[in-house]
């Protein structure tokens, strides 16, 4: 029984001590000094708030609170980023991958197919000397054709003369160039399609 009495004394203080830890605010301060603060100005509701966020910052509610606040805004933040990395994601998912060069250069012809292809037109970019092969001539509407035969030709320089570029058999391309008697095969290697 007397454990049970001192327990019950010892709760009691404890219960003191906490409600003197909880003192408000707004009544522990000396009234000189209240009213040199400006707080005899606060209304009513104005005061209550005042006790609540004194008592809150003594219990560190308030330091808590904003400690949340912040951690919330980082998991908000992190949420947005990893949404934003998702989008990207799905987009680039969505997308077709572009055609390798393979896929490009592959034309699946059945028999009697017919195949056309654009005569081109243009003058050659710069001065003329003639070609060996694998000499590139660069066309004034950008494109660039190489030489493929094995012959070749040297003809004194002409200023950018007319060329024109008609398609051959299985798929051959000649070029033919003003003032120059032969012809010659080239090949497509930058600029566009024939």
């Amino acid at each position: 029984m007397k454990r049970w009495i001192a327990a019950m004394l010892l709760g009691g203080a404890i219960a003191v001590a906490a409600r003197a830890a909880e003192e408000v605010f707004s009544k522990a301060v000396r009234p000189g000094d209240f009213a040199a603060a400006g707080l005899a100005k606060l209304s009513a509701e104005e005061l209550a708030r005042l006790d609540a966020l004194v008592r809150d910052f003594k219990s560190g509610t308030l330091e808590r609170a904003r400690k949340e606040a912040v951690a919330a805004e980082a998991r908000a933040s992190q949420a947005e980023k990893r949404a934003a990395a998702a989008a990207v994601v799905a987009t680039e998912r969505e997308k077709p991958p572009p055609p390798g060069l393979l896929a490009k250069a592959k034309v699946l012809l059945t028999p009697g197919t017919q195949v056309e292809y654009a005569t081109v037109e243009s003058r050659i970019a710069g001065e003329f000397r003639g070609w060996e092969k694998g000499t590139v001539f660069g066309l004034e509407n950008g494109q660039r054709w190489q030489a493929a035969g094995a012959e070749s030709n040297v003809t004194p320089p002409v200023p950018g003369p007319a060329v024109k570029i008609t398609p051959g058999l299985l798929g051959s391309f000649w070029m033919t160039i003003e003032g120059v008697r032969p012809r010659v095969k080239v090949a497509l290697v930058g600029g566009g399609t024939p």
